[in-house]
């Protein structure tokens, strides 16, 4: 599985651990399968900084897993490391030594990611 970016067919941008499903017989892609999937969403300041926020999919499950069919997926990108960084912050935070590790929950309020523009 890799982290890709997600475009669906109705706008959103996923960001996930993504491995693609196929039809056994025709090799025909089918769907993907998602991983710690987070919907991806912006927010400008007023000098015109961008950061990048990521939420839960759904807030109302706590399915961690799941698939999508691959007519509601427009495209898939290579995310920026940075960006790959800041998820893997969030789905596999660190664990301080001695601790015993929480459940990991979302966090929507997470600080956001400054992207700059190349």
């Amino acid at each position: 599985m890799a982290i890709k970016i997600l475009v669906t067919a109705i706008g959103q941008q996923l960001i996930a651990d993504v491995k693609q499903v196929e039809n056994k017989e025709s090799k025909e892609v089918v769907g993907y399968w998602l991983s710690d999937p987070r919907v991806v969403t912006y927010q400008t300041d007023d000098e015109g900084n961008v950061g990048v926020n990521f939420g839960s999919y759904c807030l109302v499950s706590n399915e961690r897993e799941f698939s999508l069919r691959a007519e509601h997926i427009v495209t898939i990108l290579e995310p920026r490391e940075e960006v790959i960084e800041r998820y893997n912050t969030i789905v596999t935070p660190a664990v301080v030594e001695g601790e015993v590790p929480e459940e990991t929950v979302d966090v929507v309020t997470d600080e956001p990611v400054e992207v700059v523009a190349s």
